[in-house]
Formats: structure tokens, C-alpha cells, sequence
């Protein structure tokens, strides 16, 4: 299963609490140049120094498509070249953002977790259109949160895992 989820709505939070179901998928290592032995942090993000792969965003569709295999829910960005593709490769995904309120409990989970002021300009700056490209999309389940709530709120872990389980036991 793919989740296309916003910033800041706990991909990695819930990676950590469920590490054998869900994996935070992230797409820094396929959309850019990185160092290697470079630790990159929530402050890496957005940095405009970054130098974008060629391959991008087919090196990373390849992997997602790559990854599906191990019966875990990925959890990734909701990228509208990625999300494209994936829509005419076939995959389903599902689209979880939140309620356009929310923006300022936005603007503080992002200032909490490290993130910079090219983050917030990108981010917070262009709230509205980020939305407005997620909710155009007709392809895939769409999932909106409420101004507090995270995807470990609206996902539904046990039933994964479930699956999951019954998927090896050829149930």
C-alpha cells in the first residue's frame, strides 16, 4: 500500500512505531545529489543548494514500485510528478493531507521539528497551492485531517498487520 502523505504528518513517527509494517520512504536519496556519509536532517530540506538528479522522479517511481513487494505500507511525499506516475503505472495510493485551517499548526510542527525558513517559505508560503494540487487528483483515496490529528490517527496499523500476517500464512 502507498500513502502519499503531507509534510508533517507524522510519516516518520509512525514508520518508527510500526518499523515492520510501515516504511517512511523518503526521497531525498532518489531527487538529489547527496554526499555520502552526509547526515541529512530536517533543516536539509528544501536546502536550495541541492542538486537535483537526472533520473528524478523515475528513480524513485522504480523504487516505490520496487519496495510494494514486501507487503508494507510506504509512506511518501505527495509529489505531483510521482503521484502522476504512479497513477499511470496502475498503483493505488492513498492521498492524506490536511484541513487548509490547520496552516499555522503546520507552521509549528515544522518550526518544532528543525525545519528551515526555505522549508516555511515553501511549505506554509505556498499552502494553498500545495492543496490545491493534492485535492485536484481524482485517482486514489483521499484522507483529510483534522487541524491535531497524524496519520497514525486515521491509519489503521492492526489491520496491516493483520493482512500481513495472513499474506504469509498463504490466508
Amino acid at each position: 500500500m502507498i500513502i502519499a502523505a503531507f509534510a508533517g504528518t507524522g510519516k516518520t513517527t509512525l514508520a518508527a512505531l510500526y518499523p515492520q509494517t510501515v516504511v517512511d520512504f523518503v526521497c531525498m536519496p532518489y531527487k538529489y545529489l547527496l554526499e555520502q556519509g552526509v547526515s541529512y536532517t530536517e533543516a536539509s530540506k528544501a536546502d536550495p543548494s541541492l542538486i537535483l538528479h537526472d533520473d528524478w522522479p523515475l528513480n524513485y517511481v522504480h523504487a516505490i514500485k520496487q519496495n510494494l513487494s514486501g507487503g508494507k505500507i510506504l509512506l511518501i511525499p505527495p509529489d505531483c510528478y510521482v503521484l502522476s506516475f504512479l497513477m499511470n503505472e496502475g498503483l493505488d495510493y492513498t492521498l492524506c493531507y490536511p484541513q487548509r485551517s490547520a496552516k499555522e499548526i503546520y507552521r509549528k510542527r515544522f518550526l518544532d521539528r528543525g525545519n528551515t525558513e526555505e522549508f516555511l517559505d515553501i511549505f506554509i508560503g505556498k499552502w494553498d497551492s500545495f492543496l490545491d494540487s493534492i485535492e485536484m487528483y481524482q485517482y486514489g483515496r483521499h484522507i483529510v485531517l483534522q487541524p491535531n490529528q497524524f496519520l497514525g490517527d486515521v491509519i489503521d496499523i492492526a489491520y496491516f498487520e493483520q493482512s500481513a500476517k495472513q499474506r504469509q500464512h498463504g490466508g
